[in-house]
């Protein structure tokens, strides 16, 4: 035989009587209700998309190019028609021979293994064959024996081409003036 607890108000008012299981069964269905909301609010969260790791991979072998002042692995990080634009006016090279100059001129501001970037935010979205990938963070390096160490904000648009992710468009700026002179300047 089952017995339900009834609990009376001080008032001892009879309408008011309170069942104490209702009041458990309403509690843990409460319960069960929010951990399904939530569980399905995480459900519905967008997960990154796995190939994404790839273009993050692309940047770092481009970086690694750029370190060892390798042009030929630099240029192997760019797709067909590619271009990168600078922080100046006027800074956008297109193209093989123009990306390849560029790089060049990128070349003599440090020496050969000697440059390092740091990443602290990484932003993406991938769709089939086509993303973008926005990076901040410091590049710091060495010039006649000199450190240096300077913030940059770097932005790419990739395609994908033959199953390899490519870079189709880069960003990169830096602070310029005084602020910028300030943050270049060997420790």
């Amino acid at each position: 035989m089952t017995t339900t607890s009834l609990v009376q108000p001080s008032n001892s008012n009879p309408s008011l009587l309170f069942d104490r299981r209702t009041a458990i069964a309403a509690t843990v269905a409460g319960a069960l209700s929010a951990a399904a909301i939530s569980s399905r609010a995480a459900a519905e969260e967008p997960k990154e998309n796995p190939e994404l790791e790839n273009v993050r991979a692309l940047l770092k072998a481009h970086d690694e190019a750029m370190k060892q002042q390798d042009l030929k692995a630099v240029l192997a990080c760019f797709g067909e028609k590619a271009a990168v634009m600078g922080s100046g006016p006027g800074e956008i090279w297109s193209g093989v021979e123009e990306i390849s100059a560029a790089y060049e001129h990128f070349f003599q501001g440090f020496e050969k293994g000697k440059q390092e970037f740091e990443y602290f935010f990484r932003i993406g979205n991938l769709s089939a064959d086509m993303g973008w990938l926005m990076a901040s963070g410091n590049i710091k390096g060495e010039k006649g024996g000199k450190a240096f160490e300077f913030p940059i904000n770097l932005s790419l648009t990739v395609s994908k081409a033959g199953g390899n992710w490519r870079i189709a468009s880069m960003h990169f700026s830096t602070l310029t003036g005084e602020a910028g002179a300030d943050a270049k300047q060997a420790k």
